[in-house]
């Protein structure tokens, strides 16, 4: 197996590179005092990568995309978040809706990836995160329409979505197996974003979202009848896969400037590059980096040649999720009170990173199901 990375793909990251360095770096200092990028900001700056050809990425080609594949979307997410921004180029939809049938394609799909439209993805309840199993949002059948009822939390991107990939229940007896997908436009009658969720992570703040009575056409349900676990398996296998390269960015970008100020920082008459206990922190970063960035491209290149990947995929989420933390710790210890000061990055990545080791699929979750699957256990 080669983990070199093609010439093509590294010309795309030495692009990706200096747009981040000319477009986002000039913002940085205002984004850490606020917390935020307004989203008119970020749209100009997606407009800008669009000029650029920064847009649907890690789209087929056959869609209209650049077929970018999983090792080339890696890569890119990694050279973004050496930003706090958490900036993405836009044009790329949901692996949920790469399921839509024809129709469904025209209004949603397609739309996404023209750019007239964006969506986010409710899975998350206040009784359910990992387990499936325990989604209490129902969706009841009357003729060709479903009455959704039920609450939604943590949910991102609502701000800016104009639609829903909506799982609910629409079996409870069959648990897991009883979930269906559904697409929910903003402004549908019964369903509103209820309340903004504050959180400790600089410009991330989640949404509850609330379902009374609301009407959703069959015509809007993805995929089949009580189908949705293998649609929220496809979902949540490609988001963990680049979750876990955006550590790598995060990690790569605190270890460098924890050398950086290990060279200048004069303590005792030298410069503490020279301390013992210095050089273990930074040796331990760049082990363990290195170790996720492998086990990242790996995933990534068996995802792109048609390989199962599912496992490769916790197993890189938990250890670059886990990594990364321990790196921004390090890193700040390393810059010592300036690095818990907004006036460096190194805060906010150590604020965002912990989130990962929660979001889509916790650390715990990870372990269970690396552990049955080299069982060969199946899940209940």
């Amino acid at each position: 197996m080669d983990f070199s990375i093609p010439s093509d793909l590294q010309m795309l990251v030495d692009n990706v590179r200096k747009f981040r360095e000319r477009e986002l770096m000039p913002l940085e200092k205002e984004f850490l005092l606020a917390g935020k990028l307004p989203l008119e900001t970020r749209f100009a700056l997606e407009r800008k990568g669009r000029d650029l050809g920064f847009w649907a990425l890690d789209v087929p080609e056959e869609y209209g995309g650049a077929g970018l594949g999983n090792l080339g979307m890696c890569l890119v997410a990694e050279e973004l978040y050496k930003h706090p921004a958490m900036f993405d180029f836009g044009g790329s939809p949901e692996p949920s809706l790469y399921l839509c049938n024809a129709e469904q394609k025209e209004r949603y799909f397609f739309p996404v990836i023209r750019g007239e439209r964006r969506s986010c993805y409710a899975f998350t309840e206040p009784d359910a995160g990992s387990d499936l199993a325990g989604i209490r949002t129902t969706a009841v059948r009357k003729g060709d329409q479903w009455v959704v009822n039920g609450t939604k939390t943590f949910i991102s991107h609502v701000d800016r979505a104009d639609f829903v990939i909506l799982f609910a229940s629409t079996d409870r007896s069959k648990g897991a197996r009883g979930v269906s997908c559904f697409l929910v436009d903003m402004g549908t009658p019964g369903f509103r974003p209820s309340r903004p969720i504050a959180t400790m992570g600089d410009d991330w703040d989640p949404y509850e979202l609330s379902f009374e009575d609301c009407v959703v056409p069959d015509a809007n349900r993805v995929g089949e009848v009580n189908g949705g676990w293998a649609i929220a398996n496809h979902q949540l296998t490609h988001g963990r896969l680049k979750i876990a390269a955006y550590q790598l960015g995060i990690a790569q970008r605190c270890l460098d400037m924890a050398i950086d100020w290990a060279k200048q920082r004069v303590a005792f008459g030298k410069p503490i590059a020279q301390r013992q206990a210095i050089q273990w922190m930074i040796a331990d970063s760049e082990v363990e980096l290195e170790a996720a960035r492998l086990l990242v491209y790996r995933a990534a290149w068996q995802a792109d040649n048609g390989e199962p990947q599912r496992n490769e995929a916790f197993v890189a989420k938990l250890y670059a999720t886990e990594m990364a933390q321990r790196v921004t710790d390090r890193a700040l210890q390393i810059f010592g009170g300036l690095g818990y000061t907004k006036e460096l990055p190194i805060q906010s990545f150590y604020r965002q990173v912990r989130v990962w080791r929660i979001g889509h699929g916790t650390a715990e979750i990870h372990r269970w199901m690396i552990a049955r699957n080299l069982l060969g256990l199946n899940r209940d």
